[in-house]
């Protein structure tokens, strides 16, 4: 992973933390806070960050680079559904990949 991009990754992760700690947010009806606990890189552009809840609890968020405007770092916390539909992925992009690679070198 790029430097800029990790630091941006570091700022994202800690941004999150403090949203998600505000005691009067949406369906915070604990009053929950969060602190990044770890950040793990995926990839060049993706991953995960572990974040630890003052109820001792931990919550997951998967990240990833969007590289339009400027590139940003966007999130979600994925749930087991979201995990199997990406598992399914793999065979579809490796089809994509041929594809292309066919088209390609057609003269």
């Amino acid at each position: 992973m790029r430097k800029d991009l990790a630091i941006r990754l570091k700022a994202r992760a800690d941004e999150i933390a403090s949203n998600f700690s505000k005691p009067d947010r949406e369906r915070n009806f604990n009053k929950e806070t969060f602190d990044v606990a770890e950040i793990r890189p995926l990839s060049d552009t993706t991953a995960t960050v572990i974040f630890r809840k003052n109820t001792g609890k931990l919550a997951l968020a998967f990240l990833y680079w969007l590289n339009a405007t400027g590139g940003r770092w966007e999130y979600f916390f994925p749930t087991d559904s979201h995990v199997a539909g990406m598992e399914s992925i793999r065979p579809l992009l490796q089809e994509i990949e041929r594809a292309n690679y066919l088209i390609s070198i057609q003269p």
